[in-house]
């Protein structure tokens, strides 16, 4: 069965809106007190480029020092709404990137993909501030991310925040959505962080 990752994506074009987003949805719904993460994520392909050509992302990631590697379908986003098939393999006793390459090499294919001997393609370095959020009967979790964008020996920084649905009913995660939007007054994102990297890289690439 898909793994489906359903969220909503804003722009925040300036700290102040980090601080908007938490003051609306705590007024709607019940917020929980904030956790933050540290997260490197390094996205990675074959020379020829395999999966993007199939409109794959696969990335490992490292979050409070435990490692994962994950694929995504790359969906565009629409009305700031993206739904993304989404699987994850736990990488187990991996201390760094070089030990989950190996790793991955080692297991040579997972869920049909060739997963030996990739190459990095770029890096997600985010601090991310999370919240839970009980709207009705679903449950959400809003993240505010400050990412760098490391591709082609260039650093590029910016800001987002995302709503993704964890469980409960679909009609009211999307109703908090719009909810938020509107009352909030922030804008859709038009390309996910991800998007915005491989743009940057096809262009820099283009340019070196």
């Amino acid at each position: 069965m898909k793994n489906l990752e359903t969220e909503f994506k804003w722009e925040c074009t300036k700290p102040s809106c980090f601080m908007r987003a938490v003051r609306v949805m705590r007024a709607l719904g019940e917020v929980s007190a904030p956790a933050d993460l540290t997260i490197c994520d390094t996205y990675l392909d074959h020379a020829d480029e395999p999966f993007s050509k199939q409109k794959i992302a696969f990335r490992v990631r490292c979050v409070n020092r435990q490692w994962e590697a994950t694929f995504k379908t790359r969906s565009e986003v629409k009305n700031g709404k993206a739904v993304r098939r989404e699987e994850t393999l736990m990488l187990p006793n991996v201390k760094n990137l070089s030990q989950a390459l190996l790793f991955l090499t080692h297991k040579k294919m997972w869920k049909n993909l060739n997963v030996r001997d990739l190459q990095k393609q770029f890096v997600l370095k985010n601090k991310r501030r999370i919240f839970n959020v009980t709207y009705q009967k679903c449950r959400a979790e809003l993240s505010l991310d400050r990412f760098s964008i490391l591709v082609c020996g260039r650093e590029v920084k910016m800001r987002e925040i995302e709503l993704e649905f964890k469980r409960g009913r679909q009609k009211d995660f999307e109703a908090l959505a719009a909810r938020f939007t509107a009352q909030s007054g922030l804008t859709f994102t038009k390309n996910s962080k991800v998007k915005t990297a491989y743009l940057l890289r096809k262009l820099w690439s283009n340019h070196a």
